[in-house]
């Protein structure tokens, strides 16, 4: 329910105000009524605008349209707080250190907010999507292949004899690898691709729009990069590697299944293919059963 106490006016839309407004819509129990800034073009303006909220120009025209509320004063100028509290009444405008003081607690937490996001969505190691990210971003391009009858395929990498990297040159080693190697492929896909460290040292490759046929052209570039560049470790060795990988296509699935069927036989089958080139002799892409 929005009531007095709750109504929040920004005065001045400038990074400060912006940031505000961004991180103020996070917050149910605010509301934000209106930004008040005299260039139209400022940064929290033009966020104001898109996100539906009311503009305005005039500090005066602002707060009787939007009173009763609470001001909060991110603009360097005294005489805006004396303006606000003429309309508004003293207590219900917030300016110098304690609205700097507000902004900070609340910016401080939109970016707690996002570094726990950031952590809960992304592989700490290589700096890819996760295992979960990756899933419901599956989930959402399937449903979008079904409602526009688009196609889409993965990806499923293994990297050849890892442990053998691991125990001859150490875990350390092991993990400057496959963080060098997974950033080389993702410098390799193109924007609209998503990849994904699946687990351990697998990896997944999400490509929008994209058939088996092309996708199998993807995966093989790939391995070409990937052996085309041995990593080097601090040690300054450098360590051959290649992998194995399934793909799999949206085609190959009946689209008359539900999303959540669809996403595990899509993962099954590249999963299956994955191993499959494992079992025949490594630094392979298998696309067929």
């Amino acid at each position: 329910m929005v009531n007095e106490t709750n109504r929040v006016v920004i005065l001045g839309a400038g990074k400060d105000g912006s940031a505000m407004i961004a991180a103020l819509r996070e917050d149910a129990p605010l509301h934000i009524e209106a930004v008040v800034d005299k260039n139209e073009q400022a940064p929290g303006m033009i966020l104001a605008e898109r996100l539906g909220i009311k503009t305005f120009t005039d500090i005066e025209e602002a707060l009787k349209a939007s009173a009763p509320c609470v001001a909060f004063n991110l603009t360097s100028d005294e005489g805006v707080e004396v303006i606000a509290a003429n309309i508004l009444g003293v207590g219900s405008v917030v300016g110098g250190s304690a609205s700097r003081f507000i902004w900070r607690l609340v910016t401080d937490l939109q970016q707690t907010k996002d570094d726990l996001e950031y952590q809960a969505t992304h592989d700490a190691l290589t700096g890819l999507a996760n295992r979960y990210y990756m899933l419901n971003r599956l989930s959402q391009e399937l449903e979008r292949c079904k409602r526009y009858d688009v196609s889409c395929s993965v990806i499923m990498i293994d990297f050849d004899n890892f442990k053998e990297i691991n125990d001859k040159f150490g875990h350390v080693t092991g993990d400057q690898a496959l963080k060098s190697i997974s950033t080389i492929i993702s410098d390799h896909l193109r924007g609209a691709d998503s990849m994904a460290r699946w687990g351990g040292e697998e990896f997944l490759i999400l490509l929008p729009h994209t058939d088996k046929k092309t996708a199998v052209l993807v995966a093989n570039k790939c391995l070409e990069v990937v052996k085309a560049n041995p990593v080097s470790s601090d040690r300054h060795l450098n360590i051959s590697m290649s992998f194995s990988a399934g793909v799999a296509s949206i085609e190959e699935l009946d689209d008359r299944d539900d999303t959540n069927e669809m996403v595990e036989g899509l993962l099954v089958i590249a999963d299956r293919r994955l191993y499959q080139g494992k079992h025949n002799g490594r630094g392979l892409i298998v696309s067929v059963n």
